[in-house]
């Protein structure tokens, strides 16, 4: 399809079109319509036709057409996300681009304005090195009109409303300072992109520790103070936040978190450990926001290797800044997982499992029950039990990390006291079976097995399987005689 014909599709046969398109695709159409966005020659609804690709645009992240606020914007993209961050998050929220640059372009003069153009004509030439030099430019101008404002803001309460009418709310006040500060070190965050230009970076071997420490010993000479928001935007492009503790033990000659604390990485280290409180918050939401429990175990693995790498990398004391963060961090998750995986979910695994009940007989007495394998075999629901199953012994295998040993033997035990009840009582009731039952009593049978093998390991699974199989054939052997 031409470009130009974009403008005769609605937005239905515009989503259908896109959809059919490869990333490839989507990133040269995008390109187009962002280059004639910025020098119209077609008669087009750009933004409504970018409204529409933005959730491709998403996933893909294709290179994009450089524009003053995308080239603004881009020391802090990493630490970008849709929602509102919590007080403690280091992320901004997308919500506040647009009043922050509202602000300072409206604040920035002619100097601001020029460098916008600079980035328009570099963009229009494909002039890299020209793109770089305007938008170095740009991020330095940014951070001082940012700077400015926020100086003014604090000469009083009517300047610091004033501040905030412009942003359009005071929500956006604390991204504002962020983005000044982090526009500050926006050179050095762009030789971080370009030297690690696949995000998120998986790990940061000796050279690339080294080479960050020379950063930081710049910034530390030229723009001191300035040292955690740089290592904040690095802190963003790691896969591992836990990985930026080397860089802090190769900076430190402190022995422990308690005789760092009172220097500019305390504050790193804190968005570290801050971080993987956002994952202990996932873990405490658990299946009440729909997530089962193999995500809850993914999470709490990813919890307790990261727990793991920050103490090794090190030396973090139980009294010291971060270890009372840590901590109180370790005590959140414990108490998510009893109430979640050691706490609900070993319900959910018997309930897939035929229950054991009684029947009454004539009179006051009690009757034969049914037998219990003769009962309904839900394929569905047992294979959800096995991964409920397997999802609490693997978390019971990484309990000591988690500090939920109590909880977690707590529901091995219970768990397998009842998957052995049930087993028990559906072999001794083999015998009453009629032979229409034994193919679904079969499915009973090993689907008990396997769950029992899966929380408890192979020895009492086998004795149960054993049993029950010897069961199954003396009954076909009985109806065969």
């Amino acid at each position: 399809m031409k470009i130009e014909d974009a403008g005769n599709l609605g937005a239905s046969q515009l989503g259908q079109l896109f959809e059919s398109l490869s990333g490839s695709e989507i990133a040269r159409f995008t390109r187009a319509i962002e280059s004639d966005r910025a020098d119209p020659k077609l008669p087009l609804p750009h933004e409504a036709i970018l409204q529409i690709l933005r959730p491709r645009l998403a996933s893909l992240k294709p290179e994009r057409y450089p524009t003053p606020m995308r080239q603004f914007c881009d020391p802090f993209e990493d630490l970008l996300m849709s929602g509102e961050p919590s007080e403690k998050s280091i992320r901004i929220s997308r919500t506040s681009l647009i009043p922050i640059w509202r602000v300072v372009t409206e604040s920035g003069g002619p100097e601001f304005q020029a460098a916008m153009k600079d980035i328009e004509k570099a963009a229009a030439a494909r002039n890299s090195e020209k793109l770089a030099l305007a938008e170095r430019k740009l991020w330095k101008l940014g951070a001082q009109v940012i700077e400015e404002q926020i100086e003014n803001s604090v000469n009083g309460v009517k300047q610091e409303r004033a501040l905030a009418t412009r942003l359009g709310s005071r929500v956006h006040m604390k991204a504002f300072a962020q983005v000044g500060k982090i526009l500050t070190v926006g050179e050095e965050i762009a030789q971080v992109r370009d030297r690690f230009p696949s995000a998120p970076i998986r790990a940061l071997d000796a050279n690339d520790v080294t080479w960050l420490r020379d950063r930081v010993m710049s910034i530390s000479e030229e723009k001191p103070g300035f040292e955690p928001n740089f290592l904040m935007a690095v802190l963003a492009r790691l896969l591992r936040p836990s990985e930026l503790f080397k860089l802090i033990r190769v900076l430190s000659n402190k022995a422990d978190d308690r005789t760092i604390e009172k220097t500019n990485l305390a504050e790193t280290g804190d968005l570290i450990i801050d971080l993987l409180a956002e994952t202990v918050t996932e873990i405490e939401q658990g299946v009440g926001t729909g997530k089962d429990e193999a995500h809850i175990l993914s999470l709490a693995r990813w919890y307790a290797s990261e727990f793991t790498r920050i103490t090794r990398e090190f030396k973090i004391r139980k009294d010291g800044r971060w270890g009372e963060k840590l901590l109180e961090t370790r005590r959140r998750v414990s108490r998510a997982l009893a109430d979640t995986m050691f706490g609900a979910t070993p319900e959910r695994v018997i309930d897939a499992l035929p229950k054991l009940e009684v029947t009454q007989g004539p009179g006051s007495g009690r009757g034969l029950a049914r037998p219990v394998f003769a009962q309904d075999f839900d394929e569905e629901k047992v294979l959800a039990a096995e991964k409920s199953a397997e999802a609490i012994a693997e978390t019971a295998r990484i309990s000591d990390v988690l500090a939920a040993q109590s909880s977690a033997a707590k529901a091995v035990v219970e768990l397998k006291k009842k998957l052995n009840q049930i087993g028990r009582a559906g072999v001794d009731g083999m015998r009453r079976l009629t032979p229409e039952e034994a193919p679904n009593a079969q499915r009973n049978l090993m689907a008990t097995v396997r769950l029992l093998e899966i929380v408890d390991g192979p020895e009492d699974a086998d004795v149960l399987r054993r049993r029950g199989m010897s069961a199954l054939r003396a009954l076909s052997e009985q109806r065969a005689s």
